[in-house]
């Protein structure tokens, strides 16, 4: 059995970066597995439900700012080409609440994972440890900062970790922490921590990644892979052109009812001017627009229909839905 041991830093890391997507899918397929367990204080719980919100509000932040810095140096210095720049950053722009939400969408798997965790709760041993770390300004109270909470997530492993059966149990804490943990090759723990992982079922890493490749080499290349070819959040003119032409099918579509209608005597045509308005009548200079506008959309689309009930119903539904992501409530259809 593997015990992966996570540092609170490494849940909000992978909750609020696009590039670490492949490393919670590969998280969530080897706790899935019979052979991995992921063990967590209750303290890294704590800390990363009062932590995720705000962080993921940095993030947003972050992503909005950043998109303004870029924008005032295209304004400033794109000449000739600002126009067409600006358009793709306008893009750019209207898909960053997308982004945004992503976030959130990770945080929920996350949270699914903690649940799934085997939670440990701080033993007096660890806080008592943690103290004479700090007497003794040992890791990871060699630099200026408090690291009460660091210090007793770290004895806390300890302590799980010499509880195990060394011949068929390896425990691995991952940190993204270098500075409180590491030694100056970060991929080494500090010397204060030599007592823990001189253990031999004690195994440290700096990075999630390669925590992964210890248990099941070439897991996260496959989700990788597989993110490298996940497609990407739809960009506000491609939404924008497909809501068009759904406009003009689901109107053209109207419009032949209508002159079905006239035809087989339903709808009559009256003169403009005539005061006389509903369903059943059509004023003569709004039936020669419309008729004008039918060919335009005849010269502009190849499948104008005519369409089964379920394919009416599917162009329906996508202009709802297209509308509905845009801010319209559902259903809405008026063209």
């Amino acid at each position: 059995m593997n015990y992966i041991f996570l540092d609170t830093c490494v849940l909000l890391d992978v909750s609020t970066k696009r590039s670490d997507l492949p490393l919670v899918s590969a998280l969530e397929e080897l706790v899935g597995s019979s052979n991995v367990k992921l063990v967590l204080a209750d303290l890294v719980v704590e800390e990363y439900e009062r932590n995720k919100e705000s962080v993921a509000k940095k993030t947003a932040q972050r992503l909005s700012q950043e998109f303004k810095q870029v924008k005032a140096v295209v304004n400033e210095f794109a000449g000739e080409k600002q126009a067409e720049t600006m358009e793709v950053l306008n893009d750019i722009n209207a898909r960053l609440p997308l982004l945004t939400e992503a976030n959130y969408a990770t945080i929920h798997r996350v949270e699914r994972l903690i649940e799934s965790a085997k939670i440990i709760l701080i033993s007096d041993r660890s806080k008592i440890a943690a103290v004479q770390r700090g007497l003794e300004k040992r890791a990871p109270f060699h630099i200026s900062k408090n690291s009460v909470a660091d210090a007793v997530i770290i004895e806390q492993f300890y302590e799980f970790v010499s509880s195990l059966d060394s011949n068929y149990e390896t425990c691995i804490f991952v940190t993204h922490n270098h500075n409180d943990f590491s030694s100056t090759d970060h991929r080494k723990p500090h010397v204060d921590f030599d007592e823990i992982f001189s253990i031999s079922n004690s195994l440290y890493f700096n990075n999630l990644a390669s925590a992964i490749d210890h248990i099941d080499p070439g897991l996260l290349a496959e989700f990788e892979f597989e993110h490298d070819f996940t497609e990407e959040t739809r960009g506000l003119r491609e939404i924008l052109d497909a809501m068009d032409e759904l406009v003009d099918k689901v109107w053209y579509n109207r419009h032949q009812n209508r002159m079905w209608g006239i035809e087989h005597g339903e709808i009559e045509v009256i003169p403009e001017g005539t005061e006389r308005y509903g369903s059943d009548v059509i004023h003569e200079h709004i039936l020669k627009g419309a008729i004008k506008s039918a060919e335009r959309v005849e010269g502009k689309y190849e499948d104008i229909g005519p369409w089964s009930d379920f394919e009416w119903g599917m162009i329906n539904g996508k202009l709802s839905a297209l509308r509905w992501v845009l801010g319209d409530e559902w259903d809405m259809l008026d063209t």
